[in-house]
């Protein structure tokens, strides 16, 4: 018993010794190829930020979760009966908790470039609608679950182990609008969206 404890401390110690504390963010897109992304982070209002902890297991594996909040939303076409049509813009806020798994190799001392799968979580919290008439009703009545999940591949580089700059794909599994809802004479075919897309972020390590 006393070994086991023994081993775990010096895993422990071992792991610690090699763990960063960082802060993060970048801009989110729902765009679903890397062009259209960046034609969009002229006028983007899709952000991301919050702190991360990287923790490094030998050179190549490094397992790093972090704690953000990340907006994320999407443009809906939508028709009131006897009005003409409008497009509302759905921008909606996530407490969210990703555990990035990183797989790479060093160049030196100077750069270490990873790949990395990043399961995720979420939760959300706000929610703003532009260009939704008030009479459909509140903002939170076509947020169909607040719970997110998905996952998210991507590719970075860490530079003088201080500096990291990541791009990724990430998919929503979860259904987070209403598709199909008519209230009376109000009838909307909302598009249907997981909110995926491609997202880009800057982290500095402490």
């Amino acid at each position: 018993m006393k070994k086991a404890i023994i081993a775990i401390a010096a895993l422990f110690i071992a792991f610690s010794a090699h763990a960063q504390f960082g802060i993060m963010g970048g801009l989110t897109s729902s765009s679903g190829n890397l062009e259209s992304a960046i034609a969009d982070a002229k006028t983007i209002s899709q952000y991301h930020v919050g702190v991360t902890y990287k923790i490094g297991i030998g050179n190549m594996l490094a397992i790093q979760p972090a704690l953000i909040y990340n907006v994320k939303g999407s443009t809906f076409g939508a028709a009131i009966e006897g009005s003409e049509a409008f497009n509302a813009d759905f921008k909606t806020g996530f407490l969210e908790l990703p555990v990035q798994v990183q797989l790479g190799f060093g160049i030196g001392s100077i750069a270490r470039v990873y790949g990395f799968a990043e399961p995720f979580i979420g939760y959300a919290i706000t929610n703003q609608v532009d260009g939704w008439p008030s009479e459909i009703g509140d903002q939170w009545e076509f947020v169909k679950s607040r719970l997110e999940y998905g996952v998210g591949l991507g590719a970075g580089v860490e530079l003088f182990r201080h500096l990291q700059v990541s791009v990724k794909y990430f998919w929503n599994l979860g259904d987070l609008y209403n598709a199909d809802l008519s209230f009376g004479s109000i009838s909307k075919e909302l598009l249907s969206t997981k909110c995926s897309g491609i997202a880009a972020s800057v982290a500095f390590l402490f």
